[in-house]
């Protein structure tokens, strides 16, 4: 038995407008420290082992909290764990940008990425129990928000820690949380009581027994693990083939605003078309040609190649957002398989930042990584 859905109370623009405001902090956090890595590394004194580990953290945030939303959204309603996971989102922020700490920047990646794994699980189910027939509208939104934000996240970020210190692009987005915060809190008191009774009580579906389950985390794993491997050491690869740092995090910002164009192709021929196998092949092409390219490449095409890395993985990330909603039959439905996409995927994830940066301490060159990489975008 279910209780039936309660519309909610708010108009669809401002619903959108809150999309847009939470999707900002949902990437952009994590996207500011790759450019910044060199900089972290020789103020605190660390290894780059120690910095892959802070690139493997969110992934690892993500794989334990992201099978907590739904059972949380169910027990408290989804507008109440949105809000909380935005308090914790900005005591994250602050904690790792306070002061120049490996212990505090650590603390403050677990606290942000924990917040950061609630958004990710609910917005989709949020699309799925308010505007069904809008998927599309809210997941394309929601994906597009996030590479605008990761975009400028990556060119600021450079410019600002010489201007000051890196701290400066890891806590500038206490700016963005907090309106975040104050739309989501009049959305729940817009809401009322609905926020806490709008979710099923059973979902009838066990999602860990379904094969299309599995195969939507795999999916999501694979691209996952190739994004934030590029998020995390993009900058240094192609310091490494003689680029400087400004027109590194220049590049990857590219990398970033490049994925406007996969997040549009998904949203507008993935849900209509009915040749998604070919979508999602076109995308891991993209994906593969991409990253060898970054390998292979001289250094003046790697514009191209981080455009079609860019292009790919976000087009392969729009599609397992959507897939949360369109195989799934109500909104905690969507919010499980949301919740477990994102714990196998991002556990599988994990491998990319942190491999990446124990090769790189082990050889002294990312050719290695980025040859692994590649192979595995092959597979």
């Amino acid at each position: 038995m279910t209780t039936p859905p309660v519309r909610p109370q708010v108009s669809v623009g401002l619903l959108l407008f809150a999309v847009v405001l939470l999707s900002i902090n949902l990437r952009s956090p994590i996207i500011a420290i790759g450019p910044v890595v060199g900089f972290i590394r020789d103020d605190l004194g660390v290894s780059g082992s120690f910095m892959g580990l802070v690139g493997a953290l969110p992934m690892l945030a993500f794989a334990l909290f992201s099978p907590l939303a739904a059972r949380f959204a169910r027990r408290f309603g989804m507008e109440n764990v949105l809000v909380g996971s935005i308090v914790l989102l900005s005591a994250g922020i602050v904690l790792r940008s306070a002061l120049p700490s490996p212990a505090l920047l650590v603390i403050g990646t677990v606290v942000l990425s924990a917040a950061i794994a609630m958004g990710n699980v609910l917005l989709p189910a949020l699309a799925k129990r308010n505007l069904p027939k809008r998927i599309g509208l809210v997941v394309g939104t929601l994906s597009a928000t996030m590479s605008v934000s990761a975009a400028l996240a990556a060119i600021i970020a450079v410019p600002m820690a010489q201007w000051q210190n890196w701290q400066w692009p890891l806590g500038i987005w206490i700016l963005t949380a907090l309106p975040a915060l104050a739309v989501w809190l009049y959305i729940r008191m817009a809401n009322g009581e609905t926020a806490t009774r709008s979710q099923p009580v059973s979902d009838g579906l066990n999602v860990w027994q379904s094969r299309a389950a599995w195969c939507i985390s795999v999916f999501m794993g694979i691209q996952s693990l190739s994004f934030y491997a590029m998020v995390n050491f993009l900058p240094s690869v192609l310091i490494e083939k003689g680029m400087t740092p400004l027109t590194a995090g220049a590049c990857v910002s590219l990398f970033q605003a490049s994925s406007l164009i996969g997040v549009l192709a998904a949203s507008f021929w993935f849900g209509r078309s009915n040749k998604k196998q070919l979508f999602n092949l076109t995308s891991a092409v993209f994906m593969f040609a991409g990253i060898a390219g970054l390998w292979l490449g001289s250094t003046p095409t790697m514009w191209l190649w981080a455009a079609l890395t860019g292009i790919g993985g976000s087009a392969a990330f729009s599609i397992s957002l959507m897939l949360f909603a369109l195989r799934t039959d109500n909104t905690y439905e969507a919010a499980s398989l949301s919740g477990m996409a994102q714990t196998v995927g991002y556990s599988i994830a994990i491998i990319g930042p942190l491999g990446m940066g124990v090769l790189y301490d082990w050889l002294g060159s990312w050719s290695v990584s980025m040859t692994a990489l590649t192979v595995l975008m092959f597979v």
